[in-house]
């Protein structure tokens, strides 16, 4: 037993000299550390006394009668005398506990104590910030409670702040004071909280010991609350309050759990609609956003860690409650502000975040019958659609910061994990933190400043001017030092990404930005029907109206499709990178199937060909019947579906500005693109000059052959960030603008499908090239034999084998030339 003798004597050594210096010198400490002392010996003490050591106990609950005194025990005597004996009364108990050997006693005790110097210490500051004592502020500040930091949300230090902004003369006494009495109640009444979540826990696994503590705390500080709920609520409803606290103190300290528990449940009653510090609209704003982000990101989570009903990577779950709990906690603070706003909302919510918690707890115990990924989201977007349909203006519009709050906290985790050395769990992090900015600020920054989000997605995968990317770091294992490096520069970019967007840009940027966009789809909208309405000449000339009146429906569709897009969009972004990445699966075999056809010679000689075929059928059907008959309509679906096309990629492309600027401004860019667009057309319809169509097209299918390319590796890379496609870096230096416009990223992945794309397509052609081959010399031998069989017959054979020969097929060159010109 060498070891427990060792730890005993050095345990005897730090009360020696803890007793030591507060006999000598402890009276000259500063209130908070005597306080500190005095909740450090009374921790210890019930640590000895628990574990048989009840003369040290007794040692060191002497001890923290002792450090009571000099500048702490002034300051709660000059604050509130009654304090000041209720100290003095919870050291005596604490003293008869030791001697009765009562844990729970002792414990309930020393959180008497640190509950009264809390209070003191809450009137004191808040007196000194009024005299504009900001030194004596600070140093009472110290001895107080903070409301506990999450993974998922970090509390402002907004004492602090006003502290500095009153010693820089920016706000006023009575301003700093109202800041720091804010922050106080509101770290207190969350403390409370978790006090009473705590407590009924401790109840339901009957831990007597726990249960005093917490409850004893939990009082302590109701009672530095209470007045404002007095306030607030009303006299009468005050005293019922207290009763039930007082109650539930007794109930925990009796180690009673039934007690407790139904106490609890009492006290959870009176806080639920109660708001010791109340938001202001800008916090209110804030904590809403982060509700919505935090439930959102629950699906997300749960989605990524179960799969066929059972738990895949667990860690995800463990996200998932992350996020959860972050959620529960934002919806309490809200409370108050929604029952304003619709007093079924609140409590409908913190239902379905119960079934949620339910949910999540099962698969935290991997049990076998798991809830499904869909089920999960379909109550969280329930969740949402509840709150946003209450939530004001102003609170919707509030995102942007509460993303970036969430970015950091998940960048926070990234670097825990590479400290511990567990960069799988970083990598995981980081793509976390990726999907967030990416679905979250950037959809709005993109529009302000295109640069600045190059480079936050630099820093956060491949490199930023001459810096690693985290994504690439992280693969080869970096150092913590060479990350937290780049984190730095990180940190940077989103800083100045958030004043960005804090600031907004002006109408006329959003204006600019807007007409540009309409305008460069509009002009191809305006190509494609110029070519099919070229040879439309003389008799024909009728016959553009039905094309142009089905481009005029198609910008109507259009309309109708921006409309519906914020919704429709809305609803699709839970699935997060997911859905980019199938949609760029798709999109890819278009563009395959569409370089196909150009380097097999069908596109060049078809797509506008295609167009001036149908329109030569519809001609033909004109002998058929009337004008308005299936003429008419097939012209009218040929111009809706050339322009709906072009209209449709618009809406996409104005998303960004919508969300960022609201509709009616973006509508003004609108307008001003149309008639750009408008005069185009007007210009190319009046002047009827022949475009080359052929050339035109070979080169659109270079172009489409680059779009290909670009697309291929944005994708993969888009893969690899929801994690279907691995990372391996390539040890080269490639600019980002390169993967920004050519979709080049350094990682053998995306390389190797660019390639395998660019393979496919060459290798298509050449495959089909030598089947033509084949089938040519097929075709001669064929017509050789028929000719040489018919050369062997009579001469009105011969004439038979001619027609033979004439009806034998051809090899026909290409030509566009008639079908554009005709």
């Amino acid at each position: 037993m060498p070891t427990r003798v060792l730890a005993r004597a050095l345990l005897a050594l730090v009360v020696v000299l803890a007793t030591a210096s507060a006999a000598t010198g402890q009276a000259a400490l500063p209130p908070w550390q005597a306080a500190d002392a005095m909740r450090e010996s009374l921790a210890r003490a019930g640590t000895d006394l628990l574990f048989g050591e009840r003369e040290q106990a007794r040692e060191l609950v002497a001890a923290a009668r002792e450090s009571y005194s000099g500048p702490l025990r002034n300051g709660v005597r000059s604050r509130d005398p009654e304090l000041d004996a209720q100290v003095l009364d919870a050291l005596t108990a604490a003293e008869a506990a030791v001697e009765a050997d009562d844990d729970p006693a002792l414990a309930a005790a020393e959180e008497r104590v640190w509950g009264a110097l809390v209070r003191v210490s809450f009137g004191n500051a808040i007196a000194a910030t009024r005299r504009g004592d900001i030194a004596a502020t600070s140093q009472w500040l110290k001895l107080r409670d903070f409301r506990t930091a999450t993974r998922a949300y970090r509390p402002r230090p907004t004492a602090t702040l006003a502290l500095q902004d009153l010693a820089r003369g920016e706000i006023t006494r009575n301003d700093a004071a109202l800041l720091v009495r804010k922050d106080l109640l509101d770290g207190y009444q969350s403390r409370m909280n978790e006090l009473l979540e705590e407590a009924a826990d401790a109840s339901e696994r009957d831990f007597p010991l726990r249960m005093a503590e917490t409850t004893a705390l939990a009082a302590q500080y109701w009672r530095i609350i209470s007045p404002e709920y007095g306030l607030q609520i009303g006299a009468e409803e005050l005293a019922e309050a207290n009763a039930a606290v007082t109650e539930l103190e007794a109930a925990g300290a009796a180690g009673d759990a039934q007690r407790t528990a139904r106490q609890v449940a009492l006290v959870d009653e009176v806080l639920a609609s109660f708001q010791a510090a109340p938001l202001t609209d800008e916090e209110q704003a804030r904590r809403a956003s982060q509700l919505l982000r935090f439930v959102d990101l629950v699906p997300f989570e749960y989605g990524k860690g179960v799969n066929d009903g059972r738990v895949t990577i667990p860690f995800e779950i463990q996200e998932a409650r992350t996020f959860l709990d972050a959620a529960r906690d934002a919806l309490d603070d809200l409370a108050p502000a929604l029952n304003e706003l619709d007093a079924s909302v609140a409590p409908a919510v913190a239902t379905n975040l119960a079934q949620l918690d339910e949910w999540v707890t099962a698969a935290e115990r991997q049990d076998a019958d798991l809830a499904t990924d869909g089920e999960v989201n379909d109550l969280a977007v329930a969740s949402i659609e509840r709150l946003e349909a209450v939530y004001p203006e102003e609170w919707e519009l509030s995102g942007d910061e509460a993303d970036f709050e969430i970015i950091q906290l998940t960048l926070d985790r990234m670097r825990a994990a590479v400290s511990a050395g567990e960069y799988d769990v970083a990598e995981q992090a980081r793509i976390e933190a990726y999907a967030l900015f990416e679905f979250g600020p950037e959809r709005k920054l993109i529009a302000f400043d295109p640069g600045l989000v190059a480079e936050v997605e630099g820093l956060i995968w491949f490199g930023w001017d001459g810096t690693d990317g985290l994504a690439e770091q992280i693969a080869r294992r970096a150092p913590s030092r060479e990350i937290a490096a780049t984190r730095a520069e990180l940190d940077d970019a989103l800083a100045r990404s958030a004043g960005t967007l804090g600031e907004g840009a002006s109408d006329a940027t959003i204006v600019t930005n807007s007409a540009v966009i309409v305008f460069r789809e509009g002009l191809e909208a305006v190509l494609i029907l110029a070519a099919i309405t070229a040879s439309l000449l003389g008799a024909n000339r009728r016959l553009r109206a039905p094309v142009l009146w089905g481009g005029v429906v198609a910008l109507g569709a259009s309309a109708i499709t921006f409309v519906l897009a914020h919704t429709l969009l809305r609803s699709l972004s839970t699935l997060g990178e997911k859905l980019e990445a199938v949609v760029g699966l798709i999109a890819i075999g278009v563009l395959l199937l569409i370089l196909n056809w150009f380097f097999h010679k069908v596109y060049w000689t078809q797509h506008i060909s295609g167009f001036h075929g149908k329109r030569r059928r519809l001609l033909a059907r004109s002998a058929e019947g009337g004008f308005i008959s299936a003429q008419m309509i097939g012209l009218v679906l040929l111009g809706f579906t050339s322009v709906y096309r072009e209209g449709f990629e618009t809406v996409l492309f104005l998303q960004a500005l919508q969300l960022s600027a609201g509709t009616a401004v973006v509508l003004q860019g609108v307008a001003l693109g149309l008639v750009a667009v408008g005069a185009i057309a007007v210009a190319t319809f009046m002047l009827q000059k022949k475009l080359p169509y052929k050339k035109m097209l070979i080169v659109t299918g270079v172009l489409i052959g680059a779009v290909l390319l670009t697309m291929v590796g944005s994708t993969v890379r888009t893969m690899q960030g929801v994690g279907w496609v691995g990372i391996t870096p390539i040890d080269v230096t490639i600019p980002f603008w390169a993967g920004e416009w050519f979709g080049v990223f350094p990682t053998w992945e995306t390389i190797g499908a660019q390639a395998g794309a660019l393979l496919f397509v060459v290798g298509s052609y050449f495959l089909a090239e030598q089947l033509r081959d084949r089938s040519r010399r097929r075709g001669r031998k064929q017509a050789q034999e028929a000719l040489a069989a018919a050369s062997e017959k009579p001469s009105g054979a011969l004439q038979t084998g001619a027609v033979l020969v004439e009806d034998t097929p051809r090899p026909q060159a290409p030509s566009g030339r008639g079908d554009s010109t005709s």
